[in-house]
């Protein structure tokens, strides 16, 4: 599969996602607490919890259900691109359902289901009030990258690589010498190395989102804020093969892995794809693998 180089979506970046529960008060008083966030009301119950370079939405709806995944685009011409790229490809749009995108905003959704909405922040939100003071809230971690987990594998890459021109970083294969035996996809829309990523599982389902720090010194910071707050790591820390990024994952209360990642692999836009086998040691190589089902 290649890429349209002439995909307008390079670049963007992942801006804010939005996440379900059926306790919407709880799970974002939760990550606040674990992941640095000021919340603030959206209506009743729907939640806006933002810090430093992060953002998510969190609602009423099935618990651990993931309904969107924000993309910010640079610029209104670039959006009016997308727009115009997407029609072209004869894609299905949908209103975007953010509230943190300007109201025009394009949603279009995969072979899987999921929402990818590309746009523009919206002006006027409420701001998080200074921090003078050490606390989570003032600890580096930017929203990275977000996964999925499908059993329809081929037809999410082709979407991924030739629908919507997001770029191939890296694949993990059973047989390491037949793409017929892929199963782990990692996409970059910038130069970071993977904005999107689809492990191949028995069920289309969440995976992970992801935050990435400045620096290994952040991982331990982030470490040390979870235990003061009563969360164990779930896995980790290590480094992955695929992005060479250091890295922990916690669960939320509905079992959402969630990351902080550091020093993750920048790739230039012309750079190939590579192969790794899929093993512990690729997905870990530090220590154990997580092999979804």
């Amino acid at each position: 599969m290649l890429m349209d180089m002439r995909s307008p979506i390079w670049p963007t970046q992942l801006d804010h996602l939005r996440l379900d529960s059926d306790d919407p008060a709880m799970l974002a008083e939760f990550h606040a607490s674990a992941f640095g966030f000021q919340a603030s009301g959206i209506s009743a119950d729907t939640y806006y919890l933002q810090g430093p370079g992060r953002r998510l939405v969190i609602g009423p709806g099935d618990p651990g259900g993931r309904p969107y995944h924000g993309f910010r685009v640079q610029e209104p011409r670039q959006l009016d691109d997308v727009r115009a790229y997407l029609q072209g490809k004869g894609l299905n749009l949908e209103p975007s359902p953010s509230p943190l995108f300007e109201d025009n905003a394009v949603a279009v959704r995969d072979p899987d289901g999921w929402l990818s909405v590309f746009g523009l922040p919206r002006s006027g939100l409420p701001s998080h009030p200074t921090i003078n003071t050490p606390s989570a809230l003032s600890l580096s971690g930017r929203l990275q990258h977000v996964v999925v987990a499908t059993n329809n594998l081929r037809p999410m890459m082709t979407f991924y690589e030739d629908v919507l021109g997001y770029k191939p970083s890296d694949y993990c294969n059973a047989d390491i010498n037949d793409p017929a035996t892929r199963k782990v996809a990692f996409y970059r829309s910038d130069l970071e190395h993977h904005s999107f990523a689809v492990f191949a599982g028995s069920e289309s389902r969440c995976d992970h989102h992801a935050y990435e720090v400045d620096s290994w010194n952040d991982i331990r910071d982030w470490a040390d804020h979870m235990s003061s707050v009563h969360v164990k790591l779930w896995w980790g820390p290590g480094r992955h093969g695929p992005g060479n990024n250091l890295f922990f994952m916690i669960q939320d209360p509905h079992g959402h892995q969630v990351e902080i990642s550091a020093e993750l692999e920048i790739m230039p836009r012309e750079m190939a794809p590579r192969i790794w086998p899929l093993e512990e040691r690729s997905l870990n190589l530090w220590g154990p693998g997580w092999i979804r089902d």
